[in-house]
């Protein structure tokens, strides 16, 4: 398991409240500061909405566009250095927002391109981790905007998947008298080799060996355990391979 999520399961252990609305942990792991020993600042999560959420009415819309529907206890790493401990978050796919209430009761929404990564807690046990996000632009979404890829490994080679929530228009009912909408999961990959982030439209071992430095003895490991690459469970067998064979 990557240091960082030892970090995170140690703050849940660690956290008291202070005058100036802030939490100051000691942090006995320091790969979750960047590698930096000391402390880091929690911040109350009432401080780092920016508007409260414009309410958008999905009850006419089949599906929704949330990754988990019900709300999750999440650690929000912010681009800014800072912390925040949330009790309510949802990651909304379709308009790539944290959809979150605050400390005050209020339901707030943050843009993702404020966050540099999201910790999704499990829903039956809250000390143990569900799902971990970074975000990144999204090739799937014209606009380029940044949005929450899952990480599905750790090491020096990640995978990651965008599974990007869509809305998709049918053709008009004259029964119903509109057009019936409903919302689709459009998924993507990504890769990172070394820190440098690559996107990918499918898996595939053309596609996947275009961004690695690979050697003979790597893709002979692909032809004996016959991993063609073609989905996640060998893109991150093959990946835990690379990983290991570089400690």
């Amino acid at each position: 398991m990557n240091k960082f999520l030892f970090f995170v399961l140690l703050l849940c252990s660690l956290f008291a409240t202070t005058a100036n609305s802030q939490i100051n942990i000691a942090v006995a792991d320091p790969s979750g500061t960047g590698g930096n020993y000391g402390n880091i600042n929690v911040i109350d999560p009432s401080t780092i909405g920016n508007k409260k959420i414009e309410l958008i009415n999905y009850s006419d819309i089949q599906g929704n566009p949330f990754y988990i529907q019900k709300w999750s206890k999440a650690f929000l790493y912010l681009k800014n250095g800072n912390l925040a401990k949330v009790d309510q978050v949802k990651l909304n796919m379709y308009t790539n927002e944290v959809d979150f209430i605050n400390t005050n009761k209020v339901e707030m929404v943050l843009e993702a391109s404020n966050f540099k990564r999201i910790v999704l807690m499990k829903q039956e046990d809250t000390s143990r981790i569900a799902s971990i996000f970074e975000c990144y632009p999204a090739i799937v979404d014209e606009s380029n905007a940044e949005t929450f890829y899952r990480v599905l490994n750790t090491g020096s080679v990640q995978l990651y998947v965008l599974d990007k929530s869509v809305l998709k228009t049918g053709e008009y009912d004259p029964m119903q008298g509109k057009s019936p909408k409903t919302f689709i999961t459009k998924k993507s990959y990504a890769v990172s080799n070394a820190g440098v982030f690559s996107q990918i439209k499918n898996l595939d071992r053309t596609s996947i060996l275009a961004l690695l430095n690979t050697h003979q003895n790597e893709e002979d490991w692909l032809n004996t355990n016959h991993n063609k690459l073609r989905n996640e469970k060998e893109v991150i067998a093959f990946f835990e391979f690379l990983n290991s064979s570089k400690k």
